[in-house]
């Protein structure tokens, strides 16, 4: 029997981990290590609002499992991204499809695909750009380098050749929020799922970057309940 990773395992191999993951480093409890540990931990951290409906959950928790397998095979990378999309799609139909035949749909018409669900969840303020962690990470990166690049010119005016700088005194105004990610959401994602669901050979080990997007979205959708004061 052909026991390299991308065929048929047999019994013996089939909890050999893939040998592809030698080259990704993940996070365990003693720090930086390439286990299982490290792998699973990454991934159980990555949980659904409890007010998102079972169905969608159990989906998710089928994309997840999708990513924990890739341990032993790579390939699943592959298929856990197709999957988070699906059950990307899957959570915005059901919030959204009543609501696109009740504003104009006519009968017949095909279910809406996943720009169409995108589109309008962003038009109709469902979803944020404060709601992406890459999102709140730029505006920090820009917040951080419009302040370094204040202060050199205030070295550079003042004749000095060094200042005081204390990070924790960046302050983030609107300009370092003028940035749209929900705009490369609504441009991306479609395109990737349908990459991913008209057949594709690629691989690549970007399967948790496509976990995390369905997250954020699907979270947005369902926030938590503020919570009433006493």
């Amino acid at each position: 029997m052909n026991d390299h990773p991308d065929y048929l395992r047999s019994p013996e191999n089939a909890c050999r981990a893939d040998r592809r993951n030698e080259s990704s480093a993940f996070a365990d409890s003693i720090g930086l290590g390439k286990t299982i540990e490290g792998h699973h931990a990454t991934v159980s951290g990555i949980v659904l609002n409890e007010a998102v409906p079972e169905n969608i959950r159990v989906q998710f928790e089928t994309t997840k499992n999708l990513y924990f397998y890739s341990w032993f095979v790579y390939r699943f990378h592959s298929v856990a991204q197709m999957h988070a999309y699906a059950c990307l799609e899957l959570a915005l139909r059901v919030r959204f499809e009543a609501d696109l035949h009740s504003s104009g749909g006519r009968d017949g018409e095909r279910k809406p695909g996943l720009r169409r669900l995108l589109r309008y969840a962003i038009k109709e303020g469902y979803l944020k750009n404060e709601g992406f962690e890459a999102w709140r990470r730029t505006t920090e990166l820009r917040a951080r380098d419009r302040t370094m690049f204040d202060l050199l010119e205030e070295m550079n005016s003042l004749g000095v050749d060094e200042l005081e700088f204390d990070e924790s005194e960046i302050v983030i105004k609107d300009e370092d929020r003028d940035h749209d990610y929900l705009a490369n959401v609504l441009e991306n994602t479609p395109e990737l799922r349908n990459h991913y669901a008209h057949g594709s050979s690629s691989l690549n080990g970007q399967s948790l970057g496509s976990l995390k997007l369905a997250q954020e979205i699907i979270n947005q959708l369902w926030p938590i309940a503020p919570e009433i004061p006493r």
